[in-house]
């Protein structure tokens, strides 16, 4: 697999290879003999949610006339996720470690998908149609996780808790306490970061995008299309207007 992204990076430039962004930088692996690393999730419900969510987005990849395309390895341990495009070819890439890791519970692996197809429909602000980390976890509990949510029969008050398991893994890589709600990340970005920001940043992103109900499509010109404004904007610790 790890052989596959490489010689995707090889590829003649004319095929338009847009870069492969990661959930994590430094991302967690171990055997799948250890404890931490395995939850208990099923081999089957991880297939049948990738299956599903395959099924639900196709038809947004395919009005911008593209195919969607969801590689996996079950046996893959690594606790990360990567999106990339090839030409009108869109692709994430989900190993069996991010849906088994201990902190991640479904709702946690949920939005970690969201937050890889975000990187590829999350609009502006982005580079190459490649949406930056701040903007993927924008869409991703405004656009996307409600939606899968529901073709897996659960309701919309999970996505708080996909929001705090998500989190809580990016908060054990930086060695931080986990966000919370009354702990807003209050610094102001000088220009908008293309890579990813603080946890408690991501936090605030992900619960003002949630309480947003605006389900217009992200423009890639207007960064304002699509989006809420006043208390549920993007925040100041990684997007600068």
């Amino acid at each position: 697999m790890k052989l596959l992204l490489s010689l995707l990076f090889t590829i003649n430039s004319t095929l338009a290879l847009s870069p492969v962004c990661q959930l994590v930088d430094d991302h967690e692996f171990a055997p799948l003999t250890k404890d931490p690393y395995n939850n208990g999730y099923p081999e089957s419900r991880y297939h049948l949610v990738l299956n599903e969510f395959i099924e639900e987005f196709t038809p947004d990849i395919e009005k911008r006339g593209g195919t969607f395309h969801i590689l996996r390895d079950w046996s893959d341990g690594a606790v990360n996720a990567w999106a990339w495009r090839i030409g009108d070819e869109f692709w994430l890439e989900v190993p069996g470690g991010m849906s088994r890791y201990h902190l991640i519970n479904e709702f946690g692996f949920l939005t970690t998908l969201c937050h890889e197809l975000g990187h590829l429909e999350g609009g502006a602000p982005h580079g190459s149609e490649i949406s930056y980390e701040g903007q993927a976890d924008y869409y991703s509990t405004m656009k996307c996780m409600h939606r899968i949510l529901k073709r897996l029969g659960h309701s919309n008050d999970k996505i708080l808790s996909g929001i705090k398991s998500l989190t809580s893994y990016y908060a054990f890589l930086e060695k931080s306490d986990p966000p919370q709600i009354n702990t807003p990340d209050l610094t102001q970005a000088r220009q908008t970061l293309r890579s990813h920001p603080k946890s408690q940043c991501r936090f605030d992103t992900m619960v003002r995008a949630m309480k947003c109900d605006n389900k217009d499509h992200f423009s890639y010109d207007n960064p304002n299309i699509g989006a809420c404004q006043g208390s549920l904007a993007r925040p100041l610790c990684w997007y600068s207007p």
